[in-house]
């Protein structure tokens, strides 16, 4: 492929491609209808984590994710990211086996973690090496490294359609003012992926999926890290607020407020509801789209904990022409019905 790129998507996935392709050398056109980072990676609740087993065909590619995060802080000083450690319990009856990266801890050791704990378990799963970003701070971050590498950010350009060339390659996308050429379209646009996808006559199987994400007032110091339980993924993400992926405000509300010593003024804030990006069987769908050459696709969930592993091997395919292993489990020529004999 050519290291004439565009990127369509200035989500966290996008604009992680468009900066390490940019840093790869390749002329990248980052372009999205709206701000980067300004969609569902804004209302993320930003976990990153690779510790336990990760089976299935993105295993690999999800146990690198701690690793991947660590790199691009040493490339991208500043970068918005806290490494807390995770503590995980009572989501399952019994007390599982540690994975990779984790320990049992008994009640004494969660209380010493999570010392506003009113009620510690008996055990929990402490990650240490797990962590939290801000995700508009990342997105907007790895934006001015793709822009400090030569790449045109292109906001608030809507794109209507993915366009083929005489010989049936990408041409580029087209926009309601020009077509923005590129020998390699790469389709990171979340949920409107598989809308781009059909104008090129290319068919992504990814939908949206309900992510509702609460903001809280809380009191400073409530809580260290994150805190995973069968009321709520929580943190706290500045000294009197704390955000939780959970189902309900109400029950979550009042989760929280006993759960922990100094909650009872805790206030809900805000509700916010996306619809992430999932592919159509639960797994990333990162690579070259078959029916149409120069066009690839990287959509996935969970996008904010991939995204800096994907950038790198989505840039070392499209730029270098590198055929990543860790990808292998996760191309779209998967979905394509079996050719019969």
């Amino acid at each position: 492929m050519s290291s004439d790129v565009v990127v369509v998507g200035a989500g966290i996935v996008g604009a992680s491609v468009a900066y390490h392709a940019a840093r790869a050398g390749a002329a990248v056109t980052l372009v999205d209808a709206g701000r980067p980072g300004a969609g569902v990676t804004a209302d993320s609740f930003a976990w990153i984590g690779s510790s336990g087993v990760h089976a299935g065909p993105a295993g690999a590619l999800r146990a690198s994710a701690t690793d991947e995060y660590h790199r691009l802080e040493a490339e991208l000083p500043g970068l918005p990211i806290t490494w807390s450690g995770s503590l995980s319990w009572g989501t399952t009856e019994e007390v599982p086996e540690a994975g990779p990266g984790q320990e049992i801890v008994d009640a004494a050791t969660v209380a010493a973690l999570e010392p506003t704990l009113l009620e510690p378990p008996e055990w929990a799963v402490w990650a240490p090496g797990d962590g939290a970003i801000d995700p508009v701070g990342v997105t907007e971050r790895l934006v001015e490294g793709a822009r400090a590498h030569g790449a045109r950010i292109r906001p608030d350009t809507p794109i209507i359609a993915v366009r083929r060339d005489t010989q049936g390659r990408v041409a580029g996308v087209e926009t309601a003012a020009e077509l923005l050429s590129g020998a390699t379209v790469v389709l990171a646009a979340g949920v409107a992926t598989a809308e781009l996808g059909t104008s090129a006559g290319v068919r992504v199987p990814v939908g949206p999926s309900p992510a509702t994400l609460f903001r809280f007032r809380a009191p400073a110091g409530l809580i260290r890290g994150v805190v995973n339980n069968q009321h709520f993924d929580l943190r706290q993400v500045a000294a009197d607020r704390l955000i939780a992926a959970a189902d309900s405000p109400e029950r979550t509300l009042a989760a929280v407020r006993s759960t922990f010593r100094g909650a009872a003024d805790v206030e809900l804030l805000s509700t916010s509801v996306r619809g992430r990006p999932m592919p159509a069987d639960g797994v990333p769908i990162v690579g070259p789209a078959a029916e149409l050459p120069g066009l690839y696709v990287a959509v996935m969930h969970p996008a904010v904990t991939l995204a800096a592993a994907v950038g790198r091997l989505v840039a070392r395919e499209v730029v270098d022409g590198a055929v990543e292993p860790m990808l292998a489990g996760c191309r779209l020529d998967r979905f394509q019905a079996p050719t019969r004999r």
